[in-house]
């Protein structure tokens, strides 16, 4: 009766232990098992400026260590005539059942329709928990054109989203605030979104978002400005 006791003992703290395991794997932790993932998506929108735009956009994330990480982006818009690239690196803290991400990144932006070279380089920190995760940061934003240059003031970092599962789930669907994408930061200018993702084989996921931009600032009542949808897959190895 003991050892059936202590049996059953050790099999609900091997099962407390894995669910604790689980609850610190965000989206952006290392897995333990798979060093490299990358994902591209296709995007395709419309806005007041160009009207319709659709693009392709490329990634890669190496972890060096089980917390510390680096990468790059890169992307093609069509209708924009807007080429990106960026190389970024941080490091995660665990605290609890949440995961501390302090990143920097370093980006160049081609405008080749106003012939406008942006150059941004952001600093940020996002706290990242099973169900909510918050970012705050700073952006410095330097504009080139036509042999003049121009600095934004430093630009303020925020986003905020909630998922309606846990994040180790195989599949899930969340909302997010915030006022930066994968290739821009700007200040007031809002983006209010839809997202999911799947797994739809045991290294890759399928991903999808949806999110609309106003164009007043921080005004729900504003005229629209652009709204886009990305959907792609993540493969990890």
């Amino acid at each position: 009766m003991r050892s059936i006791f202590f049996s059953c003992m050790a099999l609900l703290i091997a099962s407390v232990t894995e669910v604790s395991a689980q609850a610190f794997n965000g989206e952006h932790k290392y897995d333990g098992e798979h060093k490299n993932e990358a994902w591209g998506y296709f995007m395709g929108g419309n806005n007041v400026v160009t009207d319709g735009f659709g693009g392709l956009e490329l990634s890669y994330r190496r972890h060096l260590t089980d917390r510390w990480y680096v990468g790059g982006d890169a992307q093609m818009q069509l209708g924009k005539k807007l080429y990106s690239v960026d190389a970024q690196g941080g490091y995660r803290l665990p605290v609890g059942f949440s995961d501390f991400y302090f990143d920097g990144k370093l980006m160049y932006n081609r405008y080749q329709r106003w012939k406008v070279d942006e150059t941004v380089a952001n600093i940020s920190v996002t706290w990242e928990t099973p169900y909510f995760n918050l970012r705050i940061g700073e952006s410095y934003i330097h504009y080139k054109m036509l042999g003049f240059g121009y600095t934004e003031p430093l630009t303020f970092t925020f986003g905020t989203g909630v998922n309606i599962r846990p994040r180790w789930n195989s599949w899930n669907i969340g909302l997010f605030f915030r006022n930066y994408d994968d290739f821009y930061y700007e200040n007031w200018n809002i983006n209010w979104g839809l997202n999911f993702y799947t797994k739809v084989a045991k290294d890759m996921k399928l991903f999808a978002e949806f999110n609309v931009r106003p164009a007043g600032s921080m005004s729900q009542l504003a005229s629209k400005y652009e709204t886009s949808g990305k959907l792609g897959i993540k493969y990890v190895w």
